[in-house]
């Protein structure tokens, strides 16, 4: 089936366009707005970010390289049970797709999607089959993880059984559910890959770890800035930033105005001082200046490295693209 074909039965690839094109405008206008509020009533916070431990900001840096490391990784544990992909190899196409993302539309998917088919020869159907399978340790490990929180709003034992029952019963039901005409409609060819257990486990653990590195990163941020959050609420800040970020529309000023409004309402509901209301601004843009650090000077080239593998092209077809 063709990549034509196979779009057709979507939305339309203008509307989609058009759509992306508007959010990343929309995007636009809410980096603007948290800049400018960071910048009016906010000379504390600037001041304290200025004073800042340096091995604060580099404890930052170093969760946001973590992170990445982690979603590559996460891609070559959900594959693995069917394809022997190279590990560096699927960190380097994260790092594009990662770089990619802050364009003017989402062109990390699609960035996903050519190199795949192009270099490894799979068919669409199989990479979309891979990207819902890593969707779904996405919905898991977050699901999991704010139905835990608000059960038992500080983390501890009590939040780690919560956190972790549901996904090992899904862990446990995945390889069964596999099999259902439903779970293989939205896997598209993808369902070997929850057949294996220890591979899911795998993808769940990389999943919460890099939840753990947001909240790491959010919570450092937080304590720079001299903001006093709960950490449960540090970790409902992260779980937003991380969904918030893999919106459709896309990345650019969405996820920091999220952080900005939540983090406001944890601290302080009700109260909407200028002050308080630049401080979450801050909060939002260093947390997202940290993951920048690492994701666009790396990306950039990996980018390199890509356009060259893609350029050069695979003569050997893979067997994983049987399904086409």
């Amino acid at each position: 089936m063709t990549l034509r074909k196979e779009a057709r039965a979507g939305m339309p690839r203008g509307v989609r366009l058009v759509l992306q094109l508007l959010g990343f405008v929309v995007g636009l206008a809410l980096v603007a707005w948290c800049i400018r509020g960071a910048l009016e009533g906010g000379e504390a916070g600037w001041e304290k970010f200025k004073e800042a431990d340096p091995g604060l900001i580099a404890a930052m840096i170093g969760c946001s390289l973590a992170s990445v490391i982690a979603n590559g990784a996460i891609f070559f544990a959900t594959i693995r049970p069917v394809h022997r992909e190279g590990f560096m190899v699927l960190q380097g196409v994260n790092l594009v797709s990662s770089l990619l993302n802050y364009a003017p539309i989402r062109l990390g998917v699609m960035s996903r999607y050519f190199y795949h088919v192009r270099v490894d020869r799979f068919s669409i159907l199989f990479v979309t089959g891979w990207i819902v399978v890593v969707g779904i340790t996405v919905v898991a490990v977050m699901g999991a993880a704010v139905g835990a929180t608000f059960l038992q709003p500080q983390p501890g034992m009590a939040w780690a059984l919560m956190f972790l029952a549901p996904l090992i019963g899904l862990i446990l039901a995945l390889p069964i559910l596999a099999r259902l005409p439903l779970v293989r409609r939205f896997t598209r060819g993808g369902e070997a890959m929850l057949t294996n257990r220890g591979w899911i486990a795998t993808a769940f653990s990389l999943r919460a770890f890099d939840l753990g590195m947001w909240a790491i990163r959010l919570g450092i941020a937080a304590s720079i800035l001299g903001i006093d959050l709960p950490t449960g609420d540090v970790l409902l800040l992260a779980i937003t930033a991380l969904v918030v970020s893999l919106n459709p529309l896309g990345r650019l000023g969405w996820r920091e105005a999220a952080v900005a409004i939540l983090a406001a309402q944890l601290a302080a509901p009700g109260l909407g001082t200028s002050e308080l209301d630049a401080t979450f601004k801050q909060l939002a843009l260093l947390e997202s200046a940290a993951e920048a650090s690492i994701t666009i000077p790396l990306g950039v080239v990996a980018l390199v490295w890509w356009i060259r593998k893609v350029r050069a092209r695979r003569s050997t077809p893979s067997t994983a693209n049987a399904d086409s």
